[in-house]
């Protein structure tokens, strides 16, 4: 009995969820790129239409459509589905259909204005940019690169349904190399003075942590509509730890909803949701905005401890709903590792955080596998073992190999394999697919970066093939 036919009978049978279907369908009918769409929407919101609730930069759904007219307006993709906009704002297949039908308008001025047929990814990415809706050229290229990163990296994540949504990694060798340099900051994008106090303080006591409630280029941008009347120092993105400036240290930011605390405290956002810390709370968000508040500390003579390290909802006063204090906020949250992240300020930590991210760096991987499984009512046996390339980026990693059978070598039941996989502290977890159906799996990460794994199950699948067993190991190394 040939591998194949062994694991195909013991997987779990593929099934298409609805937001695959949804993916699918959406991209047959605008034209929009399948991949590009799912990274774009992961990249806005990790695929959560948070049940119609309204972000900080007021956007609403999977695909953050805005509730206040701008760009992407919900009122202007529900004029262009036909839906309404409550149907929008509840279900995730017509935001996402919606988001979709804006970037492929989008697409159509983008070629009116240049003459051209957009139909590569490269084609693609001014396209992306502008759904931002930021109008500072450098936020719009942040977020597109966000975007981008997926596609170049790949992506497996299962969503809060049970449902594997996959993006293959695609070769980039066109896109320019991320911002470098001895900076801990990225970018500088000045926040709406109207949104800030000037000013010429020189001495701050305290660091105030915040969560956005919403994107990273939502964020900065939303800093910059002079109607928000709200500002952060500094911004961080949660893929990989990018730090944007939007108000000077020397000038007060609106961020604490307390005068007194505002005047003597420098603020920091953190791109994602309370609720989501796991989706949200990457271990490269915390190594870098530790090392921004290592760095202030340092400057300033700050106490390196939790009196002087707090969060948005130990503000005191909550005298409106901009107000600080646990009445008014809860960011950055009870998933938020405190303990964790002032070791990495103070210099103590090492490791990971216990409630997610990644000791795992960056860039090229390379692996290999072996797999086995028994038929036990057939006395029979075959195994498998390949190679594996890949990357990893932001804690997340995508492998891929053949999987080419020892007793049949020459059987049509050689397959595509792939791993997925996401880094918490020491451990590693995440799904295995073969010939469309996924098991999950877990390893440990080891202190030079490289994975390990040894895992097994079982699977009664009934009729004459009854219980068949599995055994895989998988070994990963950085490139």
């Amino acid at each position: 009995m040939l591998l194949s036919a062994l694991l195909a009978a013991c997987l779990p049978a593929p099934e298409t969820g609805h937001l695959n279907e949804a993916l699918d369908s959406a991209s047959a009918r605008t034209g929009v790129p399948r991949d590009l769409l799912a990274a774009t929407a992961w990249s806005l919101t990790r695929f959560d239409q948070r049940e119609g609730a309204v972000n900080n930069e007021n956007g609403v759904g999977i695909m953050d459509l805005r509730v206040d007219g701008s760009y992407p307006s919900l009122a202007a993709a529900a004029a262009l589905t036909g839906a309404t906009e409550e149907e929008l704002v509840e279900s995730i297949e017509a935001n996402l259909n919606a988001g979709a039908e804006i970037l492929a308008a989008r697409a159509a001025d983008e070629e009116a204005r240049t003459g051209g047929v957009i139909d590569t990814y490269e084609e693609w990415y001014p396209v992306v940019a502008a759904y931002s809706g930021a109008l500072d050229p450098l936020v719009a290229e942040g977020f597109a690169a966000q975007v981008y990163d997926v596609l170049q990296y790949g992506l497996a994540v299962t969503t809060d349904d049970g449902e594997l949504i996959e993006v293959a990694p695609v070769d980039m060798a066109w896109r320019r190399q991320p911002i470098t340099g001895s900076s801990l900051i990225a970018a500088f994008v000045p926040a709406s003075s109207s949104n800030y106090t000037n000013d010429n303080r020189s001495s701050v006591d305290t660091v105030v942590i915040h969560t956005v409630q919403g994107s990273y280029a939502g964020a900065i941008s939303w800093f910059q509509n002079a109607s928000a009347q709200v500002s952060a120092h500094y911004t961080v993105r949660s893929s990989d730890g990018q730090i944007t400036q939007s108000v000077g240290e020397e000038d007060i930011a609106w961020h604490a909803g307390h005068w007194d605390t505002n005047e003597r405290s420098i603020g920091i956002e953190h791109e994602g949701y309370v609720e989501d810390p796991g989706k949200w709370y990457t271990d490269s968000m915390y190594r870098q905005s530790a090392a921004l508040v290592r760095d202030i500390c340092d400057r300033y003579g700050i106490p390196k401890d939790r009196s002087h390290i707090i969060g948005h909802f130990e503000v005191p006063g909550c005298s409106s709903s901009g107000g600080g204090g646990s009445g008014c906020h809860t960011d950055p949250g009870s998933g938020w590792d405190w303990n964790y992240y002032i070791s990495l300020v103070t210099g103590s930590g090492s490791g990971s955080s216990s409630m997610g991210g990644s000791g795992l760096p960056d860039g090229d991987l390379t692996g290999s596998f072996k797999g086995t499984v028994r038929a036990a009512s057939y006395g029979e046996t075959d195994t498998c073992d390949g190679t594996l390339t890949g990357s990893a980026s932001g804690g997340r990693h995508y492998l891929n190999g053949t999987c080419t059978l020892k007793n049949n070598p020459d059987a049509s039941g050689n397959m595509p394999v792939s791993w997925t996989g996401t880094v918490s502290g020491s451990t590693v977890s995440g799904s295995m697919v073969a010939d469309g159906r996924s098991v999950t799996w877990t390893g440990t990460l080891q202190s030079d970066g490289s994975i390990s794994a040894k895992y097994s199950g079982s699977e009664d699948v009934g009729g004459t093939v009854g219980i068949l067993d599995y055994e895989v190991d998988l070994a990963v190394k950085p490139k």
